[in-house]
């Protein structure tokens, strides 16, 4: 009965939007939507992921500068370098909420490349920093100023693309993630190999400047290229206008529309259970992913100099990206979330259990490519946060944020995960990360029968409300629940 309400209701769409354009969708609806969807991908893909791969490198450079005088020159010791990845995150946890309910209200293709600006500036000032406290400070504002961007544009992401293409595209937004985790290593070496005293400045501290520099060109590019919400983009006719909001309507049974108040969102989705179950699954992923902080330090273990290990660090990344991607497309094609969280948190445990127990070089650099499978969840998760809150606007972009920076809170601890006096096993952190990736699966299999059951009671009210000749039953769950009657959640 659903999927009938559902098919009356993409009908009733269908007809007001011919009344509005005069244009009639009923032979050519697909082949508009392929050409739209083209659009928007060609628009916003490619420049999100050149932001992501700038975004992820001025984060993450600081472990490549360790592998030269970084800490020599800052006259860092004990857990000091420890506390200086951890207090990144601080300022990375605290904007995210305020950022994403900001923009909401606001235009993206403007928001976005003024943060960008930020960070690079940070960035860059990094490689002046003389001392210990200087760096802390440094980075502490560069996690405050990077925050905005990744809850940002999976908000951006769901305000543009259904069920059914989200996960695929965020994996891709972080397959390039990834794939910078290959890119810096390979530039990293390049920096750190050939720098060396140019200008009488480390390796280290060209490596901050170069990295951070590049970052502001893309962000005025971005300025011009980048889309806003459906309903607002100018460059769109109008017929692709309506169209890109009649999809997202017809997804969740309901208009998208940003006229909610922040206040509004914020409750909303601190009162629903399905917040918190995300929240802690991506927590879990993310205290067991905490390694890729340490993974130039984890390769070094194998025994190789500077430059192989920075070399050898490039083809786990890349495996990782194009896990993330073929898991997160094969969930979308199938609309199942579950099970494509579950598998690759088992393969990743089997790694960092390999890594634990031998010290075999080849066993070992195998484990680092099962170790970033835990990866392979990450698109499936954050698309599970769209579909499982979708409505109204202001309550997704909450849920986004405290999803992204809730779990952001593992790299505060699991900072301190990997001391250099449990090298080359470390195997304490190892048993952490297999305890963490087993909570994930734990909290994925429990979000899946709750959500489960939800389906089960809008069919059992919407069944009723026929029988007695109402609609009160399901409209109750249906607000309670903040959902169209006939949504159904993805599984």
């Amino acid at each position: 009965m659903a999927d009938t309400n559902a098919k009356l209701q993409d009908v009733v769409y269908l007809d007001t939007l011919d009344d509005e354009t005069g244009t009639t969708f009923a032979g050519d609806r697909i082949a508009l939507e392929k050409k739209l969807l083209r659009k928007i991908d060609t628009r916003m893909m490619p420049m999100m992921m050149l932001i992501y791969v700038l975004n992820y490198l001025d984060r993450n450079n600081i472990a490549v500068a360790r592998l030269g005088s970084f800490e020599k020159d800052l006259g860092l010791h004990g857990t000091q370098y420890n506390t200086i990845i951890s207090i990144f995150f601080v300022g990375y946890i605290l904007t995210q909420i305020p950022t994403n309910m900001i923009l909401d209200k606001v235009r993206p293709s403007l928001f976005l490349p003024v943060i960008m600006c930020c960070w690079g500036a940070v960035s860059a000032c990094s490689g002046a920093v003389q001392n210990y406290h200087g760096m802390i400070a440094l980075r502490f504002l560069l996690g405050f100023v990077e925050a905005p961007f990744f809850p940002g544009s999976l908000f951006l992401f769901s305000s543009w693309y259904t069920k059914k293409e989200l996960a695929k595209r965020i994996s891709i937004l972080y397959a390039a993630g990834q794939l910078s985790g290959a890119f810096g290593g390979l530039l990293g070496s390049a920096i750190m190999g050939g720098m060396e005293g140019k200008a009488g400045l480390a390796a280290w501290r060209w490596l901050f400047i170069i990295e951070g520099t590049a970052t502001i060109p893309i962000a005025f590019a971005a300025a011009f290229i980048l889309p806003d919400y459906p309903e607002t983009t100018k460059w769109l006719t109008d017929q692709e206008r309506r169209l890109a909001m009649l999809r997202i309507a017809e997804d969740a049974n309901e208009q998208d529309v940003h006229k909610s108040s922040s206040r509004e969102g914020l409750k909303l989705a601190f009162t629903d259970p399905s917040l918190y179950i995300l929240w802690f699954m991506q927590l879990a992923l993310n205290t067991s992913a905490s390694f890729t902080n340490f993974f130039p330090t984890i390769v070094k273990t194998l025994g190789y100099d500077k430059t192989q290990t920075l070399l050898l660090s490039a083809p786990p990344y890349v495996f990782a990206a194009i896990l993330g991607i073929t898991n997160s497309w094969h969930s979308d094609k199938t609309r199942e979330r579950w099970l494509h969280v579950v598998w690759p948190q088992v393969f990743c445990s089997i790694g960092f259990i390999i890594s634990a127990v031998t010290l075999n070089v080849a066993a070992r650099y195998t484990a680092t490519f099962m170790m970033m499978s835990v990866y392979g969840s990450f698109g499936c998760i954050l698309s599970w946060v769209s579909s499982t809150l979708p409505r109204p606007s202001s309550k997704r972009a909450v849920a986004y944020a405290v999803v992204n920076a809730g779990s952001n809170l593992a790299s505060i601890y699991a900072s301190y995960f990997y001391p250099v006096s449990q090298g080359p096993r470390y195997w304490q952190a190892n048993v952490a990360n297999v305890a963490f990736s087993a909570a994930c699966i734990a909290l994925a299999t429990t979000l899946r029968f709750y959500l489960s059951w939800r389906n089960k009671t809008l069919d059992k009210a919407s069944e009723e409300d026929i029988a007695e000749g109402t609609d009160t039953k399901v409209e109750a769950l249906a607000q309670r629940w903040h959902c169209h009657p006939d949504y159904r959640y993805t599984l």
